[in-house]
């Protein structure tokens, strides 16, 4: 049913990203980079393609674990049912969020949702296909609370919905709310890799859990946020983005000589690689100063070819979302086949006829 709420949700969600494209281009003549903008989106309909095959999974797993070891059983009728659990679950959220940042194989689900150096709305929609699927067991105390399935996917719908408007730099401070609720401007540090804002912010609706345990950071003026992620991902491919990390480390799992360390890498902090690979294949620190953002020349055909075969794609994942019961898993694979070669035809002409230039510096930058 969430599904089916996400799929009535694509018309909206289009309208708010014209309507940001047109307000910057009345306040400085400026519009979302057609590349990027369609990257984020294309990675979102990637994540609801997995989901489709897998969060169904994940809320029987938990209805099973509430009904059965549940503590108290929660009236689906009462006010303090819902407005409880909405709480606790963006308690867990934000400790998953937090894990995702700071634990190597956690930030592979998250990692794209980052990926992007611009920040509007349709980095919201640029969510990681594995996120909610590693993040799962961080709720498995709601389930043995008792919730029941249906008020976990509720909140859980709920809070990514909240999440959408603070993608933006149109809006500023907000009166009253800053650090008590997400705002954009407590959003946009969070999505900043400048040294003073990396690792802050990880509340999903409410932001008084990162100053009870010392995240919150606040936006400066004399600080611009710089967008993306220390490790860049300079592609368009909207589906290897949600396994670039995991190649990463698999590669230095298979490198390092000690076998220790093949196992370690995954779990240790972000970034963190065996002395070994790390000696022979360094990773040079990321240059925030002298930095380019990844923006390849493409034809003004292949542009108009991709828009065409992206905006082909929203009716077929649409009608997948609408009628995933009713069809059965050879058809379900079959579309969302076809709209995956889709997307990465789209991404394929936006790369142009030839890549942007770079040398070894940007391509082995750190995390």
């Amino acid at each position: 049913m969430a599904d089916h709420y996400v799929a009535f949700s694509i018309p909206f969600f289009l309208l708010f990203i014209a309507m940001e494209s047109l307000f910057f281009w009345r306040k400085n003549r400026t519009t979302l980079r057609l590349n990027d903008s369609l990257t984020n989106m294309s990675c979102g309909i990637v994540t609801l393609i997995f989901e489709l095959f897998t969060k169904g999974g994940l809320f029987l797993i938990f209805a099973f674990l509430s009904g059965r070891f549940g503590l108290i059983d929660w009236g689906m009728g009462s006010a303090l049912t819902w407005i409880l659990f909405f709480f606790v679950f963006d308690f867990f959220y934000y400790w998953g969020h937090r894990l995702s940042h700071t634990v190597n194989f956690m930030w592979s689900g998250h990692l794209p949702h980052h990926q992007s150096e611009e920040y509007n709305f349709t980095v919201a929609l640029r969510q990681g296909a594995f996120q909610d699927t590693l993040m799962f067991p961080v709720f498995i105390p709601m389930a043995l609370m008792g919730c029941p399935v249906e008020v976990f996917a509720t909140v859980l719908l709920l809070n990514k919905l909240f999440q959408f408007w603070i993608h933006t730099r149109s809006i500023g401070r907000v009166p009253f709310i800053e650090g008590i609720l997400n705002t954009p401007s407590a959003h946009r540090v969070h999505h900043a890799v400048n040294t003073r804002y990396v690792d802050r912010n990880y509340g999903g609706v409410i932001m008084l859990w990162d100053k009870l345990f010392g995240t919150w950071a606040e936006e400066r003026d004399d600080e611009p946020c710089v967008f993306g992620v220390r490790k860049p991902y300079r592609s368009w491919d909207p589906v290897s983005a949600h396994v670039d990390w995991w190649a990463k480390l698999w590669k230095d799992a298979v490198n390092t000589q000690k076998w220790p360390d093949k196992i370690k890498l995954w779990f240790m902090p972000t970034g963190w690689r065996p002395a070994d690979v790390a000696e022979s294949d360094p990773w040079q620190p990321y240059d925030i100063e002298n930095y380019k953002k990844y923006d390849p020349e493409t034809s003004f055909w292949k542009k108009t070819f991709a828009v065409a075969l992206f905006l082909a794609t929203l009716p077929l994942i649409s009608y997948l979302l609408l009628e995933q019961f009713n069809l059965s898993i050879w058809e379900k694979a079959g579309l969302a086949g076809v709209i995956l070669t889709c997307l990465y035809t789209c991404a394929y002409l936006l790369k142009g006829s030839t890549q942007l230039a770079y040398d070894k510096t940007h391509e082995n930058a750190g995390y």
